[in-house]
């Protein structure tokens, strides 16, 4: 494992197809279980709605174990923090990624009178993100070490045994508390094991390195933890915002209903997923054209990867009117037809949604987290105030036609942002 792991004939094309699988298993391991559920003898919708609903809220608090630091960390081409630096502040943020789902489930637990079993099935499945953050520090690491290929493979490997892993025991026992429990622990036996074995790509001079000022002191530590609140901030917030309408529905409707909104939200992040398949292996490069102050092979590549996504949308858009609700109707074994409407925006939103992703990207390379919360701040306020009320007049509908102007108006948003920040660093420079 070891030398699969660590040996690569070519870095740079491992790293580049390692990270699509990855990437791949990561944004489809919830689809695949999300079937295995909704075919499986016993268990079927009310089950996978509330998977669906555990799914949406351990992704919006990983937020929180990550901290959004792995763009900052990757983009630190000065080593203005050390390593260590880096996996304290993780350590200190996953502990409290733990503290925080946990008090939330058992407040849900009370306000919307959440059963024993969804509280334990939601509980277990926020445990299961905990390495998904803690490994990231390290695979960050690799990264700015040029070693993204020992990540992604890393990654991909440990997604797709918990795939293989949580589909059999969801179809053997029929227990979504069993299965959810056996395949978390595995999973951080995993990713402990994986860590161990690649350690090389850290050299004793990496872990021991200290930051800038001379010395290894909790002060960095705040330094970093403040530097990249933003980008925490608005990590969070950009989850929050498709998380919003889910949680209205978990308040105003039944686990059918999530489980339905659940099905036709799922290809939301395609366009995001393929865009990430071209956006990571070249995030370092662009954080060098920014930092040499080349700016104009810099807005080259954003033009570049902006088509890129525009492309992805289009035929994402046109796959999903073509053969959308009979795949999805056949998958979830679930009536869509009635969605198709609904299925059509969530294509349009999925294409916004990675233009977000890919700005959210470029203004924490020109470090400009402040623009990012802003945004986030912005549009998450108009999503607490107006979900519940898009909901309870228009139902599923009223949730998707209200997630898609909320991404509209956030690239809007940042799209003013990064032209302002462009056009002010030509006139300093």
């Amino acid at each position: 494992m070891k030398t699969f792991l660590m040996n690569s004939k070519n870095p740079a094309r491992s790293a580049v197809i390692w990270n699509m699988i990855a990437s791949v298993a990561m944004a489809f391991q919830s689809v695949i279980l999300l079937v295995v559920i909704s075919h499986t003898p016993g268990l079927g919708i009310v089950p996978a709605g509330i998977f669906s609903m555990g799914n949406t809220l351990n992704n919006l608090f990983l937020c929180i174990g990550k901290y959004g630091v792995r763009t900052f960390h990757v983009s630190d081409v000065k080593r203005e923090y050390s390593f260590k630096t880096y996996k304290i502040a993780r350590i200190l943020s996953v502990l409290t990624m733990a503290l925080v789902s946990v008090l939330y489930v058992l407040y849900a637990k009370t306000a919307k009178n959440y059963s024993i079993e969804k509280t334990l099935i939601i509980i277990w499945m926020c445990i299961y993100k905990l390495p998904d953050a803690y490994e990231d520090v390290y695979y960050g690491e690799y990264q700015r070490n040029d070693r993204l290929d020992v990540a992604s493979k890393a990654t991909a490997l440990r997604f797709i045994i918990n795939i293989v892993l949580w589909s059999v025991l969801l179809v053997l026992t029929r227990n979504m508390v069993m299965s959810v429990c056996i395949t978390t622990t595995v999973t951080i036996i995993i990713m402990f094991w994986f860590i161990n074995i690649t350690r090389g790509c850290l050299n004793k001079t990496t872990e021991t390195s200290l930051d800038e000022s001379g010395k290894q002191t909790s002060g960095s530590i705040l330094r970093l933890l403040i530097a990249t609140l933003p980008l925490a901030l608005a990590t969070f917030l950009a989850l929050y915002i498709g998380t919003e309408p889910r949680l209205s529905i978990d308040k105003l409707m039944d686990d059918s209903s999530q489980a339905i909104y659940g099905y036709i939200a799922m290809p939301v992040f395609v366009v995001q997923i393929f865009l990430m398949f071209i956006l990571n292996p070249v995030m370092y490069k662009m954080s060098c054209l920014w930092d040499e102050g080349n700016r104009k092979q810099y807005i080259k590549e954003t033009l570049k990867q902006s088509l890129i996504v525009l492309l992805i949308t289009v035929i994402c858009i046109t796959g999903a009117w073509l053969l959308g609700i009979p795949i999805l109707s056949f998958m979830y074994h679930t009536d869509l037809k009635p969605y198709k409407y609904s299925l059509m925006i969530m294509m349009v939103s999925s294409g916004f949604l990675a233009f977000s992703t890919l700005f959210q990207v470029l203004l924490t390379i020109m470090r400009q987290q402040k623009t990012i919360i802003s945004g986030y701040f912005i549009v998450s306020i108009i999503a607490f105030l107006f979900s519940d009320k898009a909901v309870s007049k228009n139902g599923i509908n009223g949730a998707v036609v209200f997630y898609l102007g909320l991404l509209l108006f956030l690239d809007l948003i940042y799209l003013l942002g990064y032209v302002i920040i462009v056009k002010k660093s030509d006139v300093d420079s």
